[in-house]
This record gives C-alpha cells, structure tokens and sequence, in this order.
C-alpha cells in the first residue's frame, strides 16, 4: 500500500513541479530574457555612439582643415605685441581656441547627423 502511496505522491509532486514552472518559471525566465536583452541593447547603443563621435571628429577635422581656422588663429595671434603674444602662447589660448573649434564643430556634425 505504501508503494500506492508513493507513486501518487510522486505524481502529485510532479504535477506541482509542472504547475510551479508554469506559473513562475516562464515569468523568472522571460525576465531573465528581457534584462539580458535589455543590457546588451543599452551596450550596443553607447558602443554605437562611440563609433558616430569618432566618425563626426574625424568629419569635423577635415571641415577645419580645409576652412584652415587654425592659420588663421596664428596670423592674428602673430599680428598681436610680442609680449601678450609670448603670453598668450605660454597659456596655451591657441590651442584651446584650436580644441574648442573641433568640439563645436563635431557637435554641429553630430547634430546634422541626428545624434
């Protein structure tokens, strides 16, 4: 009679494990599935945002050399006394004028594009 027994407390518990996996384990599996693709969403897109600022600077350079603002930059620091010039070079004014030039310009790239 105890084999009887067992056999129904098997089944019982199998029909439970069933019932178990049906009501929580789709859930617990299907938000597994959704974070994961979530996360690798997210990374794929700042992995995306890297590559457009890379290809927008490299745009954005090749807008400045060929506009040559940084000769222009030159001239009119050259143009200045030679002590505010020697100033204005020991202070790097030049080529923070030359970085902020590029960062405004592949900002503006990067708008045109959509980003």
């Amino acid at each position: 009679m105890s084999t009887l027994l067992d056999i129904a407390n098997v089944i019982t518990d199998f029909r439970q494990d069933i019932e178990n996996i049906r009501s929580t384990g789709i859930y617990d599996f299907f938000t597994k599935f959704f974070a994961e693709y979530i996360k690798w969403s997210i990374v794929g897109w700042y992995k995306f945002k890297l590559e457009s600022i890379i290809f927008a600077y490299d745009i954005a350079t090749e807008i400045l050399s060929s506009l040559d603002l940084s000769s222009v930059v030159d001239s009119a620091f050259a143009s200045l006394d030679s002590r505010v010039s020697r100033l204005i070079s020991f202070f790097r004014i030049p080529e923070a004028l030359n970085l902020i030039f590029s960062a405004y310009t592949t900002r503006v790239v990067m708008n045109f594009l959509g980003f």
